[in-house]
């Protein structure tokens, strides 16, 4: 695609301090602007891990405390800022930045606001949501179809201005033909055996207890399986004792975060994504699919638009360990299956979820917000695309209130 001629200057604000898919598609989308000739720039906490992984990765980076009690020091700093560099966009992501920049933002005479939601949890109909919501912020962008359409549908928002732009994934980082890292000889595992793994953040909702009862159920059954579990989080205690008090801990290992996903992922004969809650669609289920890897997950958020169950992977429902455990003894038992759903779903992450095609429609919103002109007609064609979608997203939406 050809991109706009007009380069803008985007800051994204981040008020988390801890790391995972929401805080990696902030700085995913500011490299990839970035390399499209945009000026970027991040506002975090120093103390936050984005803030650290911001300035590893050259991205510019800029330490704002956005505590309480330094708000309106802070909104002058930052309005003083925003109208001093001639800011075009700001996107914000959770809560506390969301009310600070965008404060800032309006003070600033920023010309475009953007709220993106990462989670399919409900929002608030109160008046306070409103306003940081609707007010505070010119457009809504959600990661999955079933966010926006629960915003549009139970909240009310405007459908023409809120679409759904899942994050892409990186196929030159999550290619198949990646090379094994070799995890059961690091684990003291057999070279043959069956190998099932969870790759998260360690909260709550991501399913962990489920997915150790199903690894119970399935070693039952089948004594050469084993499970890991990558990741760090609040919850790494929690499920270090329900290890223990399950007795599993000899073929369940939490290896904690790893870097080296795709060639993880390479290991594993079926990724597991439990999940009960607030999923919108899981960067790590693309990348497992854009892995070729035989995948079991629940239909919760917006993983139903990604995995057709039989045809992309296998779908259960939310926190029944008993039926997760027989659909990952199904990728088991049907290995030719199993490599077809894996295959299949390849092919439809690369058709519709690349990291191209997320950045183009993000380009395409800002410069249709900002009613940029003289940009090249692909880009235009990828506005109206999402203006398309807004329009099916309403009907969409009146269509399921009428049958309500």
């Amino acid at each position: 695609m050809t991109h706009p001629h007009r380069k803008l200057k985007i800051v994204h604000t981040e008020a988390s301090l801890g790391w995972g898919g929401q805080e990696i598609r902030v700085t995913v989308e500011l490299r990839e602007m970035a390399k499209r000739g945009h000026r970027t720039i991040l506002v975090a906490p120093p103390d936050s891990d984005i803030f650290r992984r911001g300035l590893d990765l050259q991205i510019e980076t800029l330490p704002l405390s956005m505590r309480r009690c330094d708000f309106f020091q802070n909104l002058r700093w930052l309005s003083d800022f925003f109208r001093t560099e001639r800011i075009d966009v700001v996107n914000t992501h959770s809560s506390r930045d969301s009310w600070l920049a965008g404060f800032a933002a309006k003070r600033g005479g920023v010309p475009l606001v953007i709220k993106t939601r990462h989670i399919s949890a409900r929002v608030s109909q109160g008046w306070l949501t409103r306003i940081v919501y609707q007010q505070l912020h010119d457009y809504i962008i959600t990661t999955s179809r079933s966010i926006a359409e629960d915003m549009v549908r139970f909240n009310g928002f405007d459908p023409e201005k809120i679409s759904a732009i899942p994050t892409g994934v990186d196929f030159n980082r999550f290619d198949a033909s990646f090379s094994r890292l070799n995890l059961r000889d690091e684990l003291g595992l057999p070279p043959g055996c069956f190998l099932a793994g969870m790759i998260s953040v360690l909260r709550s909702w991501k399913g962990h207890p489920d997915f150790l009862q199903a690894a119970r159920l399935v070693k039952e059954r089948c004594p050469s399986a084993n499970f890991i579990i990558v990741g760090e989080g609040p919850r790494r205690r929690h499920i270090e004792a329900e290890m223990l008090k399950m007795g599993i801990e000899d073929y369940v290992f939490l290896i904690g975060h790893r870097d080296e996903i795709p060639q993880i992922l390479c290991d594993l004969d079926v990724f597991v994504l439990p999940s009960y809650a607030n999923e919108g669609v899981p960067q790590a289920l693309l990348q497992a699919l854009a892995m070729e890897r035989a995948v079991v997950a629940t239909a919760v958020g917006g993983i139903p638009e990604v995995v057709t169950s039989g045809e992309h992977g296998l779908l259960c429902e939310p926190q029944d360990p008993v039926a997760l455990a027989e659909k990952i003894l199904q990728i088991l038992m049907d290995p030719v299956q199993a490599a077809k759903m894996a295959r299949c779903g390849r092919q439809r992450v690369v058709q519709q979820f690349s990291l191209e095609k997320m950045v183009d429609d993000l380009e395409a919103i800002y410069c249709r917000m900002l009613g940029i002109r003289d940009h090249a007609r692909e880009t235009w064609e990828t506005s109206r695309s999402c203006a398309s979608s807004s329009l099916a997203l309403q009907k969409q939406v009146e269509r399921q209130t009428t049958m309500g």
